[in-house]
């Protein structure tokens, strides 16, 4: 007795729509259709992200531009993103997945974690993302990545967790618990959310490993959810607040000068009416473009914190976690060649009070997927 057809196409041995007979192909078609469908449903809580800078002692020309992403944690348009994205930003304007355009204002900025809360005009009803659990992330999960690479427009990437913790050659300041994925990861990705096979977000996209192909970076997203649950609670994020901002010099500089600027924080900002200008901390005054990065020089250099060395990015970032506002703290900084000791109040960050946009250094081992205009650079830190 013969089979009906249809029995056919219900035990597998051909693929609808194709002919053909392989249950392989019908399972990549049906992979498909869940990969298609889990985009259709990231990408319009998905925002991009356009952020012009200036300097707090704009120069001609100054004014810079970037591009990154970031994702709606809310439907009343609260979002997450990059703190480097948005940080030190005089305008952020958010561009919908229908074109809609719409101003972002910042809430809330945690520089330590790279993580901002931002938010949307309240008007609208907005599409949110599903909060994942980071901790339970294995090496060999895939993830997607929905972004703007480049500034090109909502785009999908995939790939794997292909590690957890930062690799021992990145000599970037990473933080210990940073996922690694081979999911592409461009400048302009900055920000927008790496979700698993369900659809869950598990990570923020923040750096790319420089001169390798396949290696990205994503802040866990349980961090941000401290994050949030402390802005939820207190409605703002207590940050120590100095009022630095500046460049570890590059060893081009370094040598072209031959002073002795190594081995801490060249302070080429020194924000008005902040602890750091009330305890006498010079900025520079000498722009000037070396290599093709731009140096403000002649200010002091920061050289420990409390007796915590402030070395290197990731010395610098240790030295700072351990301090709280409202504490007295001695700097040792090094002005014209002499060694000094200055005390100085820290406060709790101001709300309008953001350092310089950390942009990327095109020679460095780890650089933040933020896109923007410049051939090259350093990134500024500070607090």
């Amino acid at each position: 007795m013969k089979r009906p057809i249809l029995a056919w196409f219900m035990t597998g041995v051909f693929c609808l729509g194709t002919g053909v007979p392989s249950a392989t192909l019908c399972a990549a078609n049906r992979e498909d259709e869940r990969i298609v469908r889990l985009y259709q449903r990231l990408a319009p809580a998905t925002v991009l992200l356009s952020a012009t800078y200036e300097p707090a002692r704009a120069a001609p020309d100054s004014v810079t531009t970037g591009v990154g992403a970031g994702f709606m944690v809310e439907s009343t348009g609260t979002l997450l993103t990059n703190a480097h994205v948005v940080e030190g930003a005089k305008t952020v304007t958010a561009t919908l997945f229908d074109g809609t355009h719409l101003p972002v204002e910042v809430l809330a900025i945690d520089s330590d974690q790279d993580i901002a809360i931002a938010r949307l005009p309240a008007d609208h009803v907005y599409p949110s993302v599903v909060i994942g659990d980071s901790d339970a992330l294995q090496v060999g999960q895939q993830t997607l990545v929905v972004g703007s690479p480049f500034g090109l427009g909502f785009t999908l990437s995939s790939g794997l967790i292909s590690g957890l913790g930062p690799p021992a050659a990145a000599h970037g300041p990473l933080p210990p618990h940073i996922i690694q994925t081979s999911a592409p990861i461009n400048p302009g990705n900055s920000g927008g959310p790496i979700v698993n096979v369900q659809g869950q977000v598990i990570g923020i996209a923040t750096a790319t490993l420089m001169g390798a192909q396949g290696i990205g970076f994503a802040i866990p997203i349980n961090i941000a959810k401290q994050v949030l649950a402390e802005f939820s609670k207190r409605g703002k994020l207590a940050r120590p607040w100095l009022g630095i901002s500046g460049k570890f010099p590059t060893d081009e500089l370094t040598a072209l000068l031959a002073i002795p600027l190594a081995g801490g924080l060249l302070i080429e900002e020194v924000d008005d009416n902040s602890p750091a200008a009330l305890g006498g901390l010079k900025a520079g005054t000498i722009r000037a473009t070396i290599e093709g990065v731009q140096w403000v020089l002649g200010g002091d250099v920061l050289m420990a914190i409390d007796g915590q060395p402030t070395r290197d990015p990731a010395a610098f970032r240790r030295a700072v976690k351990l301090l709280t506002p409202d504490e007295f703290v001695q700097l040792e900084v090094l002005r014209e060649g002499t060694r000094m000791q200055l005390i100085v109040l820290l406060r709790e960050r101001p709300a309008g009070s953001l350092r310089p946009k950390p942009v990327p250094h095109q020679a460095a081992v780890v650089a933040p997927a933020i896109g923007g205009l410049g051939m090259r650079a350093v990134p500024h830190l500070g607090f």
